[in-house]
């Protein structure tokens, strides 16, 4: 995925996982879309992957939009406000991987047991 997409391949994916980390502090998520436009920068490290995500203010941490700023985005036609943020996916914390080619969905990854597994770790984690 990663190489995929720096490589410049039309590509997106929507990976399925847990949760992840925006800035440091976990969020619950059940999926994420990545592609060029959606995630830049996306890098991947031993233990996880990270990218730029851009998210609605409210829907983030005050802390987190007062240290990051609120930027406009083309939405389509429109332009939204939203924050730029340092996003973070451990792979422990992905149960699922599809790519996205001309429309039609590839399955790369799938793996049930990382939701029993980690879901409740992660949930106590953000408590």
């Amino acid at each position: 995925m990663v190489a995929s997409l720096r490589h410049g391949e039309p590509r997106e994916y929507s990976v399925g996982l847990v949760g992840y980390y925006i800035e440091g502090l976990p969020y619950s998520a059940s999926s994420l879309s990545v592609s060029a436009h959606a995630t830049p920068n996306l890098d991947l490290t031993l233990t996880s992957f990270v990218c730029t995500a851009y998210f609605p203010p409210n829907t983030l941490d005050p802390s987190t939009v007062k240290a990051n700023g609120i930027i406009q985005r083309r939405s389509g036609r429109k332009l939204v406000s939203v924050v730029p943020v340092r996003l973070e996916v451990k792979l422990a914390d992905i149960w699922a991987v599809a790519e996205f080619v001309k429309g039609e969905q590839h399955d790369l990854f799938l793996d049930a047991e990382t939701v029993k597994s980690r879901l409740p770790a992660f949930r106590r984690e953000r408590n």
